[in-house]
């Protein structure tokens, strides 16, 4: 079954920076197709560079254009970036579906709204530094504004979704409000009731046994009146 992609690509990165250093752009995935569905979710072009270990041009393109810093901060902040070699199963694959023919090899990839993955350009053989560069801003330029367009709208779309997120927490947390105070409303009315309902049976047993004191010191009274009634008769 040889390597998985991932482990084969690890491999390759260390050597290839043990040979040429790790001043490079980022790579963004180990395989080919995780970084042109990289490419396709953050609508970026995706440069993919097949790398030729033995060719007589690949060490200058190496030192001279890749693995210099302008190179790699111009290609980490305007692309997505992928790499692989074409001695390796996965390079091989990339290097055959882009039709590499001939060392170094840059190809500039898009997808388009209906998600079809296309080739703007490609560039083969030596090249300098400023050319590579005024290669890719030449097509940023030309067909850079439908991906602008499309990341604007993507933008705008999670925007007003986490709009409606934000209004629905809010919502929700009103209500849970809502609900709390009108908890505590019909909590303290509990309260209220059952000391008034408290308040008046102390205050019926107070009168009952005001009324039975009264009617007790009437009674005391009716019989001192008979018995003083009875001595005079």
């Amino acid at each position: 079954g040889g390597l998985s992609p991932a482990v084969e690509h690890r491999d390759f990165m260390k050597k290839f920076e043990l040979e040429h250093g790790s001043t490079h752009p980022r790579v963004v995935a180990p395989t080919f197709r995780e970084a042109v569905d990289a490419a396709k979710r953050e609508l970026r072009f995706l440069v993919v560079y097949i790398h030729s270990p033995h060719h007589e041009d690949t060490a200058a393109f190496c030192s001279s254009v890749l693995c210099t810093e302008v190179m790699r901060d111009f290609v980490d902040d305007n692309f997505v970036f992928w790499m692989g070699s074409i001695s390796l199963p996965e390079g091989y694959r990339a290097a055959t579906m882009l039709r590499a023919s001939t060392y170094p090899f840059l190809a500039v990839m898009t997808s388009s709204p209906d998600n079809q993955t296309t080739v703007c350009d490609a560039h083969q053989g030596s090249v300098g530094r400023e050319d590579a560069m005024n290669w890719l801003m030449n097509i940023m330029e030309t067909q850079g504004p439908q991906l602008v367009a499309q990341r604007a709208e993507l933008e705008e779309r999670a925007f007003e979704r986490r709009l409606r997120e934000e209004q629905d927490q809010a919502f929700q947390e009103s209500l849970l409000e809502d609900q709390r105070r009108e908890a505590e409303r019909e909590d303290a009315e509990r309260r209220e009731s059952v000391r008034q309902s408290i308040e008046a049976t102390a205050k019926a047993e107070a009168e009952a046994q005001e009324a039975m004191r009264l009617e007790a010191e009437a009674r005391a009274q009716r019989e001192r009146e008979d018995r003083a009634a009875a001595k005079r008769g």
